[in-house]
């Protein structure tokens, strides 16, 4: 896995690398203006040399001839710099005078009037730059070029060139420097932060003041809280439940000595049965509390943990519960039924069967033997549902807002609960974004609980 980078060297190559790149290229124009003032000033100077054979050109007994002695044109040549070439071509371009063969325009320079211009070649291998001047004469024309290799032009470019970009460097490079302290007091904030959170305790889930936070850090400074305070509840709900599960278990495991401290006083055979019959319930009523503590933990989803959803027919599940209740609902002479229809959602088969389980040991455990409880699976009003209807004690409305908490029980209903059923029921509802709604059935006793859930298509239509 690649190292990740840290912002401020991004924010440095967000800021330096552009401005580099425009330095880069405004290098370019100032190189093609360096280049064409070196071109400008050497060109006019190239062009005199030519301008003076050309006004000592006459003509004698139909011979053109140069009025100019070897050593003036010699002189024309001297250049301590660049090396200088010249050439005279008559109308006919036949050579008249000259030291070197240099090459015709690209292009023919006006016959009719004097005319000259500029151009590049080579001479020797050696490129060279050619001011062409074309005179007139009464047969033609007569073709005077001179030529200089580029030294002196290619010193006056680089002069040029290095005189707009050293300024420029500097620039660039104070530049780099202040983008570069920039950063590091922009970033100071965050160091700050930084150093903030990691100086706390683990147990210090105070919020992060955001009145001196820079704007831009304001947004996570805010997230960061909401966490801390999800993260705060989420620990005293856990320190709650640790609590609570204590004293819950206490008084069993407290039963449960007592009892055995009974028995190894070795009391009668009849005795013993009792005391061993007393073990029996209280361990069992323990094992059901560690199972519901155990339910209700699988029933909480994990921080950052998405739980599976699959396509889930809630006939299935209640379907799936009739080989374990029948025969506990039989045993209190309760009167089990299923009325179910196709019902589809999505969700976690494990979890939803755990949620029917509480509702049907709710149900059995509140009902009176004679009585009956009815489980119910439907698909109706764009919804589907699952509930869970008994004729037994019910639970009054101004006690329906506490039921599904934690260790809750309605004061006066007996029984042996421990007030985690309805909790786990919540819990596993929310999971799958379900409503619990408690209501009176038709008959006026009893409870009706239904946890209705999104049908199938709904999630469907909304991917």
């Amino acid at each position: 896995m690649p190292r990740p980078d840290s912002l401020q060297r991004l924010l440095a190559r967000w800021l330096i690398g552009p401005l580099t790149g425009l330095i880069v290229l405004s290098g370019i124009p100032a190189y093609i203006t360096a280049i064409n003032a070196a071109q400008d000033a050497y060109d006019s100077a190239l062009l005199d040399p030519a301008l003076a054979i050309a006004s000592h050109l006459h003509v004698a007994d139909d011979r053109i001839e140069i009025g100019l002695p070897t050593v003036a044109l010699d002189a024309l040549r001297i250049d301590s710099v660049d090396r200088m070439f010249f050439q005279v071509l008559g109308p006919e371009n036949q050579r008249i005078a000259g030291n070197a063969k240099i090459s015709l325009p690209p292009s023919s320079l006006a016959t009719n009037a004097s005319d000259h211009g500029y151009y590049e070649t080579d001479i020797g291998g050696e490129r060279v730059r050619v001011a062409a001047l074309s005179v007139p004469h009464t047969h033609g024309r007569i073709l005077v070029q001179v030529a200089e290799t580029f030294i002196k032009r290619e010193r006056l470019v680089r002069k040029l060139l290095m005189s707009t970009l050293i300024p420029e460097l500097f620039v660039v490079l104070a530049a780099i420097a202040l983008f570069w302290y920039g950063i590091r007091r922009g970033l100071r904030p965050l160091e700050r932060l930084r150093e903030e959170i990691a100086s706390r305790s683990p147990a210090d889930l105070r919020p992060v003041v955001e009145e001196d936070k820079p704007q831009e850090i304001r947004p996570l400074v805010g997230a960061l809280n909401q966490l801390l305070t999800r993260l705060n509840g989420a620990i005293d709900g856990q320190k709650r439940f640790i609590a609570n599960a204590a004293h819950q278990l206490r008084t069993p495991l407290a039963g449960l000595k007592t009892h055995a401290e009974l028995a190894r006083r070795d009391p009668s055979q009849g005795e013993m049965r009792a005391l061993l019959d007393m073990i029996a319930g209280e361990t069992e009523r323990t094992s059901h509390l560690v199972n519901q503590l155990l339910a209700l933990a699988r029933a909480e989803p994990e921080v950052g943990q998405v739980s599976g959803r699959d396509p889930v027919n809630l006939r299935d599940v209640a379907t799936g519960a009739v080989q374990s209740w029948v025969p506990k609902a039989l045993a209190k002479n309760i009167d089990l039924g299923f009325e179910l229809e196709d019902a589809w959602t999505l969700g976690d088969a494990l979890l939803l069967r755990e949620l029917l389980a509480n509702l049907l040991d709710n149900a059995i455990a509140y009902t009176d033997p004679g009585g009956a409880v009815t489980v119910r699976t439907r698909a109706a009003d764009g919804d589907v549902w699952l509930e869970v209807e008994d004729n037994g004690i019910g639970i009054p409305e101004s006690e329906r807002a506490h039921v599904f908490e934690r260790f809750y029980r309605v004061t006066g209903t007996g029984g042996e609960g421990c007030g985690l059923g309805l909790a786990i029921v919540s819990e596993i509802a929310d999971r799958h974004d379900a409503k619990v709604h408690i209501v009176t059935p038709s008959e006026g006793s009893g409870t009706c609980i239904r946890v209705v859930f999104r049908p199938l298509a709904r999630f469907a239509s909304a991917a």
